[in-house]
C-alpha cells in the first residue's frame, strides 16, 4: 500500500515541463477594458467564429483541438493561418496567450486593420507580427519587409507552454514572455484601427491556448 500511495505521489508532483502553463500576466504599459476575444479551447469542436481558408482538401492546413489546445498543422500548404475579426475595433490593446513551438520553425501572432475593397484579406492588413521562434527567440517582424525590427534570444524550450503578451499602445510596443518584459519599440506600423487578430504558423506544428486579447481602456 505505501509502495502505491508513494507512486501516485510521484506521478502527481512530477508533471512533465511541457505541461506546466505560466500564470497570465498584468500588463505594463495599458490599462485594459473591453474583452475583445478570449478562448481556452475547452470544447470539442474550434469555435466558428475563427476563420482559415478551406481550400487544399488533405494537404491543406488544419486546425484540430488536442489537449485542451488549439493545435496548428501547415500539412502540405505553404503555411497555416487563422484569423478572428473583434465584435468591436480598437486603437490600442494587448494580446495574451500562450505559445509552444513544438515541431514548426516558428509561430507568429498579431493585430490586422480593417479591410478595404481593393484587398479583404486580415493577412493583407497586419503590418507587423510578432515571433516565437522553436529556437527560443522572439521577434518583432515588420511583416511587408519580413525585416526584424528588435530581437531577443531567450533561449526558450519548443516543448514547454510559453506565455507571451503583445501590447500596443500608439506607438509603443511592449511585449512580456513568461511575467518579464523582453523587448520594448516604438514604430508607426503598430498605430491605427485594429479589427482582429491573426496567427500563422510556418514549417510544421505547434499549439497555443488561454488566447485572451483586450482594448485599452479609453479615459
Amino acid at each position: 500500500m505505501k509502495f502505491v500511495l508513494f507512486s501516485l505521489l510521484v506521478l502527481t508532483t512530477a508533471l512533465p515541463a511541457a505541461d506546466k502553463k505560466p500564470k497570465a500576466m498584468r500588463t505594463k504599459d495599458i490599462r485594459v477594458g473591453e474583452t475583445l476575444l478570449a478562448d481556452n479551447f475547452d470544447s470539442e469542436k474550434l469555435d466558428a467564429k475563427w476563420l482559415f481558408n478551406k481550400g487544399g482538401g488533405e494537404f491543406g492546413s488544419k486546425f484540430p483541438i488536442k489537449d485542451g489546445a488549439l493545435e496548428l498543422d501547415q500539412g502540405g500548404a505553404q503555411g497555416a493561418v487563422i484569423w478572428r475579426e473583434f465584435p468591436t475595433q480598437t486603437q490600442d490593446g494587448a494580446i495574451q496567450l500562450l505559445v509552444k513551438p513544438w515541431a514548426c520553425n516558428w509561430i507568429a501572432f498579431g493585430f490586422y486593420g480593417p479591410p478595404d475593397e481593393v484587398d479583404k484579406r486580415p493577412a493583407a492588413h497586419r503590418k507587423l507580427a510578432i515571433v516565437v521562434s522553436k529556437a527560443g527567440g522572439v521577434v518583432i517582424r515588420d511583416v511587408k519587409s519580413q525585416d526584424s525590427l528588435k530581437a531577443v534570444n531567450l533561449k526558450l524550450a519548443p516543448e514547454e507552454w510559453h506565455r507571451v503578451c503583445f501590447e500596443s499602445k500608439g506607438e509603443q510596443i511592449t511585449i512580456q514572455v513568461n511575467d518579464r518584459v523582453v523587448l520594448e519599440y516604438k514604430t508607426g506600423l503598430t498605430t491605427g484601427p485594429k479589427a482582429g487578430m491573426l496567427i500563422n504558423l510556418y514549417g510544421g506544428k505547434g499549439s497555443v491556448d488561454e488566447i485572451e486579447v483586450k482594448a485599452a481602456l479609453v479615459k
